[in-house]
């Protein structure tokens, strides 16, 4: 998913003065909590970054993914505020080479980050059910070669967006002037109702007013051509079609069911073992005490087991929380694009970018090993 922002630029189809006035509300909220949402967002994943890669964690496949998934939620959060810095007119993002840059990382974040929580979430999937080929086949060396294939397969699928993107021109209607277009707009309409109702048989005059008033409309509101805007080029409109659905496909359709499906299973898998679980506690408790001891020390490493699973389980969950509302919109948009739709757009937009500030808090209530090694990286610095 690209991140882009031409919400000043085209303004959307608006029904009326209220529904346009609550939308600029939300924008000019959504542009003040953009700088807080980033700010934090790199402080939080680079502190992970530097967790993941410490020994105790970097010899997992768990911290290969996860310590990838910071450097890309890293690039994607840049991605973001160099976008925002043209609400504030610091127009970077509206230079040649940046516009396509920009544009081709917000698309490779997007495709990497998600596809790292979708292995994440098909090995704790494996974790549960084949334990022993997790062991086998799940560790660092694995875990490196996946992301690389996953790193590899984005930059060829998105480096179309290197050139399919530059610096165009769009013409746009003022916040003001758009105003006076939906106030005019519905004078217009009760013209018409008045002159329908007043003059039914007089069709000559009912035009001749119509055609006055948009007359009115066209003298009233002026519109203002903006240059060098980073858009998609016209000449690569079926390139942009296309990689459109296949960036929908691959970013949104099938990573979100594979989630879905996924962690149903995983949750399902866990009840049961659960219910077990409490049987055999149940049952060591009438046995003598060495063998008491040792179904203990076979439940604490279960236990162990049991809370990495968590870990990861809780990590894919949040994901699938706080991504699905903004993709389903965009799905949505895709074949109706009304003021509703563009309204939740700019919310679920929000939410999506407080996931790379909520995976964090994950990391530190459910992930017992995250929280050893930061309190140690602390303890060390004092």
């Amino acid at each position: 998913m690209a991140v882009n922002d031409t919400s000043g630029f085209f303004p959307p189809p608006f029904t009326s003065l209220e529904t346009f006035s609550f939308y600029i509300k939300v924008r000019d909220g959504q542009t003040t909590a953009v700088p807080y949402i980033c700010g934090i967002g790199f402080v939080t994943n680079l502190v992970s970054l530097i967790v993941f890669v410490q020994p105790n964690l970097r010899r997992s496949s768990c911290g290969v993914y996860l310590a990838s998934k910071s450097v890309s939620d890293l690039v994607f959060l840049l991605t973001v505020l160099i976008v925002w810095l043209t609400r504030v007119d610091i127009k970077i993002f509206f230079t040649s080479g940046v516009c396509q840059t920009v544009i081709f990382c917000s698309y490779l974040s997007s495709f990497v980050s998600i596809w790292l929580a979708v292995v994440l979430t098909v090995e704790n999937l494996l974790c549960f059910i084949r334990p022993m080929l997790f062991k086998t086949y799940c560790n660092a060396t694995s875990a490196l070669l996946i992301t690389i294939f996953i790193d590899v397969v984005g930059i060829g699928i998105y480096q179309l967006s290197t050139w399919n993107n530059g610096i165009g021109n769009f013409f746009e209607i003022p916040p003001d002037s758009q105003k006076q277009l939906n106030a005019m707009e519905r004078n217009k309409i009760e013209v018409q109702n008045e002159v329908q109702t007043r003059l039914s048989d007089n069709l000559h005059l009912f035009n001749e007013t119509v055609v006055n008033m948009e007359r009115k409309i066209e003298v009233n509101i002026s519109g203002q051509l903006y240059e060098g805007i980073c858009t998609h080029l016209e000449i690569y409109a079926d390139y942009i079609l296309i990689m459109t659905y296949i960036d929908t496909l691959l970013t949104i359709i099938i990573p979100i069911v594979i989630l879905a499906v996924t962690n149903a299973a995983i949750a399902i898998i866990a009840c049961r073992t659960s219910r077990r679980t409490r049987v055999r506690n149940r049952a060591s408790t009438s046995n003598n005490n060495s063998k008491a001891t040792l179904v203990k020390s076979r439940l604490t490493a279960a236990e162990l087991e049991a809370r990495a699973c968590k870990f990861l389980f809780m990590v894919s969950m949040t994901i699938l929380v706080f991504h699905t509302p903004s993709h389903v919109i965009r799905l949505t948009t895709l074949f109706s694009f009304g003021w509703l739709e563009v309204v939740l757009q700019r919310l679920f937009e929000t939410l999506l970018y407080l996931h790379y500030v909520i995976n964090f808090i994950v990391y530190i209530i459910f992930g017992d090993k995250f929280r050893q090694v930061l309190l140690a990286i602390i303890n060390t610095q004092k």
